[in-house]
């Protein structure tokens, strides 16, 4: 197998050295920028000149891609698989502009990978394929061998190698299954934690998070003492963070009427009220679906309503999953979606409760073109437009967002923010 390196700066500062000599059938490995002799010699690793880029045959790699501002040239290059290692915003750069595009490398990944447990919790809301590269189990997971060394691995690194050899070589048995795996040792981790520090919410409180995804029951149980030790702490402001994640657990578990009643419980703003009514209102109709998947978004578990949302059949579910691809940053699908249905001027965006999920920086108004989640169709198509080398596209799809006012200046400022901050990732890279 054969993996290309698009690093956040130089081989010195790369954080993944160890995984790297742990690449499953690792054949040629090449990194795009400058390396010493002694540096290649040490790693047996390739440097390509980033001006030789385009000159590859990428549908031979696997790219780890390690900064946000390389998906222009991953989308170029069309690799055979791409994997977004995410790491959050690093000092001195804009955090809006790297977690939007973060947000879309991840989207477009193969697999994700990531050292951040918070960002590993964000994604495993967003999508199955994801491995978090850090752990606490204690035993020796398997062992590589790399010519005369021997690679003792960690949980993680076995995940690791496991799940870079699926994406080349699909297992036949269960699809994910290393998700699984690596689920319930963070869950049996945390379990164990909350034996050592029971008065500790927030071990209760990822206990339960884990649990959750892995669909056991035992969730509801750590999640309401976690809920009892906020309250005990005298954390009144709980309902929001705590009290409505029982009702994606009771979801989870079908009960949706009980599941509607305890969001009902934490509705404080006017669209939160609108959300609970439409939720009475499905859940009247017999609009299971709608409602459950409704229940899973607004505790941000976006995958799952995805899910339910993809396989209904009812017209009212397009634009709630029109909503969920743009929350999830699936932003092509979003547009395939909206023109296969004819979503657009026309149609409303859904539930009252979508209109103040804003997922940019940028805020266009008074052009009429309907908003999904704060994001207007147009500004994803000349934003999709932009990361494929389309720049007048993208400026015609700005200006069409922008309407007659003077609101196209954001969104201009924004592609050149994004264009310097590639512009200086290559110049840190060379």
């Amino acid at each position: 197998m054969n993996y290309l390196i698009l690093s956040l700066g130089s081989w010195d500062e790369y954080p993944y050295k160890r995984l790297l000599e742990l690449l499953p059938d690792r054949a040629d490995v090449c990194f795009a920028g400058e390396l010493t002799s002694g540096q290649q010699a040490d790693s047996g690793i390739r440097p390509v000149p980033l001006a030789d880029l385009n000159n590859m045959d990428a549908s031979e790699f696997t790219m780890l891609v390690s900064s946000p501002y390389w998906l222009p040239d991953v989308l170029a290059l069309q690799p055979a698989y791409m994997v977004a290692l995410l790491a959050p915003c690093p000092e001195g750069e804009d955090k809006a502009l790297w977690d939007k595009y973060s947000g879309l490398l991840a989207a477009r990944a193969d697999l994700v990978g990531t050292a951040s447990e918070r960002l590993y919790l964000e994604q495993n809301l967003s999508k199955s394929e994801v491995v978090y590269l850090s752990g606490d189990y204690p035993l020796s997971c398997g062992l590589i061998r790399r010519g005369e060394r021997l690679f003792f691995l960690s949980d993680y690194e076995a995940i690791w190698t496991r799940a870079l050899t699926e994406l080349w070589q699909p297992s036949s048995s269960k699809t994910g299954s290393w998700l699984i795996l690596q689920r319930r040792l963070r869950a049996d981790f945390y379990v164990s934690m909350c034996g050592k520090m029971p008065a500790q919410p927030t071990v209760h409180y990822l206990a339960a998070t884990y649990l959750y995804l892995l669909g056991d029951e035992a969730a509801g149980r750590y999640l309401a003492k976690s809920f009892e030790l906020m309250l005990l702490h005298d954390y009144t402001d709980c309902l929001h963070s705590h009290y409505r994640f029982f009702s994606a657990i009771e979801a989870k578990k079908g009960n949706l009427a009980l599941a509607a009643a305890q969001y009902e419980i934490t509705a404080f703003t006017e669209e939160e009220r609108q959300a609970a009514a439409q939720m009475r209102q499905w859940l009247d109709n017999g609009q299971y679906e709608l409602l459950q998947a409704e229940i899973y978004r607004v505790n941000e578990d976006i995958a799952e309503a995805i899910r339910i949302l993809e396989k209904a059949s009812c017209p009212e579910a397009q634009p709630l999953l029109l909503q969920n691809y743009i929350t999830s940053f699936q932003w092509e699908k979003a547009l395939q979606l909206q023109r296969a249905t004819g979503l657009g001027v026309s149609e409303a965006a859904g539930p009252p409760s979508f209109a103040g999920a804003a997922l940019t920086s940028v805020t266009v108004g008074g052009s009429g073109i309907p908003s999904y989640g704060g994001v207007q169709l147009p500004v994803i198509e000349g934003t999709l437009h932009l990361l494929h080398g389309r720049r007048h596209a993208a400026i015609r799809s700005f200006l069409r967002a922008a309407g007659a006012g003077g609101e196209a200046r954001a969104l201009f400022a924004e592609m050149a923010d994004l264009e310097e901050a590639a512009g200086r990732l290559k110049g840190e890279n060379r």
